[in-house]
């Protein structure tokens, strides 16, 4: 019979009984018999059949699936050696990069991406012997490298509530900065905006919610720190008009 104690997001401590049945035990958890219970203080994750604790504190662990970003620290004579802020660093390999053939004979990888590149990869695989392998491939801006722009890490446990509900929180923080961002379920995220002042904004608004996630009424305290930093780039002539979020977005 398959029961779940837990709901979506739920904190919980070591030895929280989450579930029971033919489920898979995700990161973070352990199995006996056929109950399923957490090994660490962190957030559930609930997905398919799966189930997860990510931890609240400390280094990145990966699961399939997930979408990271990475810095390109190694490039070898068929692959590249890419650091996602895991315990352990990730390989890609060219077949994961480029559709078809490729002759690597012939191919000078470091013009594909380069050492202190930043990519944007999928987690591919990741087994027992903590190898972790990544791809590009089908990845939006075809995984990188992603050009300009400022690398900012927040604790990975937190990537939820900086994407928010229905990627509420992310989006209102675009949308008043004028940036691009790129979220890492790994913690990393790429900000890059036509403007210094809205780069290093946006980056601010990311900060604060990394710092003060758990906390009550997080999305009012961001969105008003927004409109008065906007409201004085406007005075300083930074920008010529305060953006204007839209009847119910951010909530």
């Amino acid at each position: 019979m398959k029961k779940i104690f837990v709901k979506n997001r739920d904190l919980v401590v070591p030895g929280t009984l989450l579930a029971q049945g033919p489920f898979k035990n995700g990161r973070g958890t352990f199995k006996e018999g056929n109950r399923l219970y957490s090994s660490v203080v962190g957030l559930v994750r609930l997905s398919n059949d799966t189930v997860s604790v990510v931890p609240l504190e400390g280094p990145y662990i990966p699961e399939v699936g997930d979408t990271v970003i990475g810095k390109i620290v190694d490039v070898k004579f068929s692959n590249w050696i890419v650091d996602i802020g895991a315990p352990y660093q990730a390989g890609l390999r060219v077949q994961d990069v480029i559709e078809g053939r490729v002759d690597v004979l012939k191919t000078d990888l470091r013009k594909i991406f380069d050492i202190g590149d930043i990519i944007y990869a999928k987690v591919k695989a990741f087994n027992e012997i903590n190898q972790i392998d990544l791809s590009t491939r089908g990845m939006p801006f075809n995984g990188g490298p992603l050009k300009g722009g400022q690398l900012v890490k927040i604790t990975p446990s937190k990537v939820p509530r900086l994407i928010g509900k229905g990627g509420s929180m992310i989006n209102m923080i675009k949308n008043l900065t004028g940036t691009r961002i790129i979220v890492g379920q790994n913690g990393w995220v790429w900000v890059s905006g036509r403007k210094e002042e809205l780069e290093k904004l946006a980056i601010e608004a990311i900060l604060k919610v990394n710092r003060e996630s758990h906390t009550q009424g997080l999305t009012d305290r961001v969105r008003e720190m927004l409109v008065q930093r906007l409201n004085e780039f406007k005075e300083q002539g930074i920008i010529e008009e305060a953006p204007q979020l839209e009847e119910g977005e951010g909530q």
